[in-house]
C-alpha cells in the first residue's frame, strides 16, 4: 500500500490509540531500530508456507485447502510489495533522509530537523502518541529516547526502595547498566518475533546504543526546531509540549550549545517583535500577548496535546499573503503579527522552561501609567473609553477639513489624532453652533496602521489607510469554518483636503506624533519581557514601576 509519509504516520497514530495491545505496541516501537531498507526489500509475507500472490494481500488469507484453525491472530499483518509508510522517495531525498541505513527512528527525527510542516507534525505526533501508549513497555520509551524524566526518577526510585539494584547508584546515575539491560533485552525479544513472523532478514540498528544517546538526540531535533523559521507556531506548540514533557523537573539535560541556539532563536524573534510595536496591530500587541501566553502555558502544561492528530492529513493554513489578498492589506499585517508573536510566546516560555523555573500565570509586563492619558487626549475629554459616535469633545487642537463619503457630497468636520496608552484614533468632529469650541464625534478609526501620506501633487492632501477596528480573524462571528473572512479583506481609506498646505502639515504632524506616544507606551509595557534577564529572573514581579521606562527609539536603535 504505496501511502504517504505522514498519512502512514497518522495510520499508526490511530493503530496505538485503538488497539490497545501491548504485544502490538512494543511491537511497532522495536520495528522503529531497523534501517529503511528492511521493509523496503522485505516485500512477501508469509503464513504457515503460504506465499501470497501479486498485489495487496492480507497474511490473514489463506487458501482452500489451509486449515483455518491454525490461524494464529498474532501473525495477522497487511504487506504488499516494496510497502513502507516511511518511504517516499521525494520527501526522503529532498531532506537528505533517504539513506537506507537510517533507522526509521532517526528518520523520525530528520522529519522534525528537515521536513516540511506537515512532516514535522507527522513526526510530532507518532512520538507523541507513543509516548502516551500506556500499553508501551517504559524501557522502550527510554529506548526511544522518550522516556519522561518524571517517569525515569519515579521507576529507578521504587527500584531503590525495593531493593531491586544498588539505590542511590541508581537514583542519580542516568547511565546505569540495569536499565540499559532491560531495554536490551525486551527489544531483543521482539526483534526476534518480527525476524519470525514478519520475515524481516535486516539487522536493527542502534540496538548497543546508550538510551541516554537516544534521548539527546531527541532533544536535539526538538531544538533544531525551534531555530527554524519555516515552520508554523502551532506545529512549534506542539514541539514545545513533547519537550516539556521529557524535561518536566530539569534543565540539566540541555547543554550549552542547545541554550546558545535557543538564545539566539529568541533574540531574533524578540527583534522582530520589536519591528510590531511600531505596526499596524500595535495597539493590540499587548492584548494578543498576553492572551497568547496564557494559551500557550496552557498547551505545555497539558497532560496530553492540545489537538486530535487528524490535523496532519489537512491541508496546512494558507496566510492571506499566500491568496488573493493585497500584500499590503492591514489582515495580512494581523496574521503575521499573531504568528509571530505564538513564536516568541513559545521562545520566552522555553527560556524559562530551560533555567527550570515556573511558568509565571502572566507575561513580565507593566500596568497602564499614569503617563496613559496623555495632554491632548485630556484636553479633548478623551479617556481610555475611547472616542464614541455622537459624545461631545474640546476642538483645542482639531484641525478643519473636507471629506466626501459619497461621491459628490463633501462634508466639513475638525480632524484630531489622539492617543490613550497603547489605543489611538483618528477622529472626525462636528462644530456645535452654538459652542464653537466643542463638537461632536460623528466618526473614528484607528490610529495605528494609518500610514498617514501627504498627496504628491496636492499637498492640502491627506491619505490615510483606515483598516478595521479589531483583528478579523479573531472574531469568529466575522470568519468562516476554514478560516476565511465572509466579506472582502480590504482595507479603507480617508483622503483629507485642509484649507493650506499649512493646516495638512499641522495633521500630519498630530498623526506622527500621537502614533509615536502610542508606540512608546507598547513598548514601555513590553520591556520587562524583552528584556530576557530581568524576565527570567524569579524574583521579578509580572508588573514595573509604570515611571521605569526608556525611549523606544533608543531601544530600536540599540538593536
Amino acid at each position: 500500500m504505496q501511502s504517504g509519509v505522514v498519512t502512514s504516520l497518522y495510520l499508526l497514530c490511530c493503530i496505538l490509540r485503538i488497539l490497545k495491545i501491548k504485544e502490538l505496541a512494543n511491537t511497532i516501537a522495536a520495528a522503529l531500530f531497523y534501517p529503511l531498507k528492511a521493509f523496503t526489500k522485505s516485500s512477501w509475507g508469509k503464513f504457515n508456507g503460504h506465499i501470497p500472490g501479486d498485489g495487496f494481500t492480507s497474511k490473514t488469507e489463506v487458501s482452500e485447502n489451509d486449515n483455518l484453525n491454525s490461524y494464529d491472530p498474532g501473525c495477522s499483518m497487511v504487506t504488499a510489495p516494496y510497502s513502507s509508510g516511511f518511504h517516499s522517495d521525494d520527501a526522503l531525498s529532498q531532506n537528505d533522509c533517504s539513506s537506507s541505513n537510517l533507522s526509521l527512528r532517526e528518520v523520525l527525527l530528520a522529519y522534525v530537523t528537515k521536513g516540511n510542516d506537515i512532516e514535522v507534525l507527522g513526526s510530532l505526533g507518532l512520538l507523541a502518541t507513543l509516548l502516551q501508549t500506556k500499553e508501551l513497555d517504559e524501557s522502550m520509551l527510554d529506548g526511544l529516547g522518550i522516556l519522561p524524566q518524571r517517569k525515569q526518577h519515579k521507576k529507578l526510585l521504587l527500584e531503590a526502595l525495593v531493593g531491586e539494584a544498588s539505590g542511590e547508584e541508581q537514583l542519580f546515575s542516568p547511565k546505569n547498566s540495569l536499565a540499559r539491560d532491560r531495554f536490551g533485552s525486551e527489544l531483543e525479544y521482539y526483534h526476534e518475533k518480527i525476524k519470525e513472523h514478519y520475515g524481516v532478514s535486516s539487522q536493527p540498528t542502534d540496538v548497543g546504543t546508550s538510551p541516554l544517546v537516544h534521548r539527546f538526540q531527541v532533544i536535539d531535533a526538538l531544538v533544531s526546531l525551534f531555530c527554524r523559521s519555516n515552520i508554523s507556531a502551532e506545529t512549534l506548540w506542539d514541539g514545545g509540549w513533547l519537550l516539556r514533557q521529557l524535561l518536566p523537573y530539569s534543565e540539566s539535560e540541555f547543554n550549552s550549545n542547545h541554550l546558545e541556539l535557543l538564545k539566539v532563536s529568541y533574540n531574533s524573534c524578540a527583534s522582530a517583535l520589536m519591528e510590531e510595536v511600531r505596526g499596524i496591530w500595535s495597539d493590540f500587541l499587548v492584548t494578543v500577548l498576553c492572551e497568547e501566553w496564557r494559551k500557550c502555558k496552557r498547551a505545555m502544561e497539558s497532560s496530553s496535546p492540545r489537538k486530535e492528530w487528524t490535523c496532519m492529513l489537512l491541508p496546512p493554513h494558507k496566510f492571506s499573503s499566500e491568496v488573493d489578498v493585497p500584500d499590503g492589506s492591514s489582515f495580512v499585517a494581523g496574521e503575521r503579527m499573531l504568528e509571530l508573536v505564538k513564536v516568541f510566546v513559545l521562545q520566552h516560555q522555553l527560556q524559562i522552561f530551560a533555567l527550570g523555573k515556573a511558568l509565571p500565570e502572566q507575561p513580565p509586563i507593566c500596568l497602564p501609567g499614569d503617563r496613559s492619558v496623555n495632554h491632548r487626549a485630556k484636553t479633548s475629554g478623551i479617556d481610555v473609553s475611547g472616542p464614541k459616535p455622537g459624545i461631545e469633545l474640546s476642538l483645542g487642537d482639531a484641525v478643519p477639513c473636507r471629506i466626501a463619503f459619497e461621491r459628490g457630497k463633501e462634508r466639513h468636520f475638525w480632524f484630531l489624532a489622539i492617543s490613550v496608552g497603547t489605543s489611538g484614533w483618528l477622529v472626525l468632529a462636528e462644530e456645535l453652533p452654538l459652542r464653537q469650541t466643542h463638537g461632536v464625534i460623528r466618526v473614528a478609526a484607528p490610529l495605528a496602521g494609518c500610514n498617514p501620506k501627504i498627496d504628491d501633487k496636492h499637498p492640502k492632501w491627506l491619505h490615510l489607510r483606515i483598516r478595521p477596528s479589531s483583528l478579523p480573524f479573531l472574531d469568529s462571528a466575522k470568519f468562516n469554518d476554514h478560516g476565511k473572512s465572509k466579506k472582502a479583506l480590504i482595507d479603507g481609506r480617508w483622503t483629507l483636503a485642509f484649507r493650506d498646505e499649512e493646516s495638512c502639515k499641522s495633521a500630519f504632524m498630530m498623526i506622527v506624533e500621537e502614533m509615536g506616544l502610542q508606540s512608546d507606551e507598547v513598548h514601555r509595557r513590553l520591556k520587562p519581557l524583552l528584556n530576557l534577564e530581568m524576565a527570567t529572573d524569579s524574583s521579578s514581579s509580572s508588573v514595573c514601576d509604570p515611571d521605569d521606562s526608556s525611549s523606544f527609539r533608543t531601544h530600536t536603535n540599540s538593536l
